[in-house]
């Protein structure tokens, strides 16, 4: 099976090698207005290979991340010189992190989701869930009470955090594509208030599940985020989402050709509903070969961040939704898989190929 890592590696070198039989040199882009934030100070944590997943700690300046080796690593942005402290947890990538009080929770393409003492490191209990397909997310509620997950048996979880034992299975995502072909569950997030629970698929399908009852209660669609190429593959899918801060929006990231179109030229795009009303309020496509793969609210501002991986991106923007404009760039010279903004918006957190960096942000 292709990663969405190794999807990575192989559009950034197809898109190098493009540029080149071209014969065309790349102008550097025109610098921007300086942004809504003042970033005060940049530091950087050692890290190897891919970094899948980060779920900052909070009120300290470290994280946990998850990568394409099978282990997770605490990071201390305070103490960039000092080695991290790694452990192995899953035999193969660690798709997805979750921090419920003292817990973490990870998930994995080796079908496990795997409790762990945030104390000692040690594993309290490991479940094969999913029935045996790759867990491709895992969060945690705001209370700390929940965590859900999701893989490719399309079904999204919920789970007592505490306890491990399943409280809800929510069925409603289709198990194969229009085409027929089978499809992939790639993200859940919970609202602020932690009443609903959205989960998305590859077909640019979000459900939207309250958390009580288990019940659907709305559903959008966002199809450019999906494209089939006619021979037997299907590329793109709602590769992130997020609620607005007051839980009535809800963001879908990915990119509107595709992986096959990295080389050619398309838009990452960010995709926003009335989740309620199934009704479309935001259509932002960027000119960036690469997926949006990872997307945050600013909990107080009318803004959005979007994480870029694969291709040309290389960055984390910033959007203004009442502009409906990208207001501030932070680059990082390398795909962007995965973004945290902390409790208090003063941290932002993206970690991706061999790169993890921290901001401290001020207005």
């Amino acid at each position: 099976m292709i990663t969405r890592s190794l999807w990575t590696l192989i559009l950034c070198l197809a898109t190098g090698t493009f540029a080149f039989a071209q014969g065309k040199e790349k102008k550097p882009a025109p610098p921007l207005p300086p942004g809504p934030l003042t970033v005060k100070a940049t530091q950087e944590a050692k890290v190897s290979g891919d970094i899948l997943c980060v779920v900052p700690i909070p009120g300290t300046g470290k994280a946990y991340a998850g990568g394409s080796k099978g282990k997770i690593s605490l990071l201390d942005f305070d103490n960039p010189k000092s080695t991290p402290d790694t452990w192995d947890a899953h035999v193969s990538y660690v798709s997805g992190l979750a921090l419920a009080g003292k817990v973490l929770v990870s998930a994995g393409s080796d079908h496990k989701l795997i409790w762990w003492n945030t104390e000692t490191k040690e594993k309290i209990r490991e479940i094969v869930a999913h029935d045996k397909k790759w867990i491709r997310g895992v969060a945690s509620s705001p209370d700390g009470k929940l965590v859900a997950s999701v893989g490719d048996d399309m079904v999204c979880r919920l789970w007592d955090a505490g306890s491990g034992k399943r409280v809800h299975d929510l069925v409603g995502h289709d198990k194969l594509i229009p085409q027929t072909f089978v499809s992939k569950l790639y993200c859940c997030r919970f609202s602020a208030d932690g009443k609903y629970l959205a989960s998305g698929d590859q077909t640019g399908t979000a459900i939207v599940w309250e958390v009580a009852s288990g019940k659907q209660v709305g559903k959008v669609r966002a199809p450019h985020l999906m494209q089939f190429d006619g021979n037997g593959h299907s590329y793109g899918g709602c590769r992130a989402l997020a609620f607005s801060p007051d839980g009535s929006h809800l963001a879908l990231v990915g990119n509107i050709a595709g992986d096959t179109s990295t080389i050619l030229g398309s838009k990452a795009l960010v995709h926003i509903f009335d989740w309620k009303a199934d009704k479309e309020t935001h259509y932002l496509p960027v000119k960036i070969n690469g997926f949006f793969e990872s997307v945050q609210y600013h909990p107080k501002e009318p803004w959005l961040f979007a994480g870029c991986g694969a291709g040309d991106g290389k960055k984390v923007v910033l959007f203004d939704l009442d502009k409906k404009a990208i207001v501030q760039e932070f680059p990082v010279g390398r795909p962007i898989l995965d973004i945290a903004l902390n409790a208090s918006a003063d941290a932002l957190v993206a970690v991706g190929r061999t790169k993890a960096l921290r901001w401290q942000l001020s207005k």
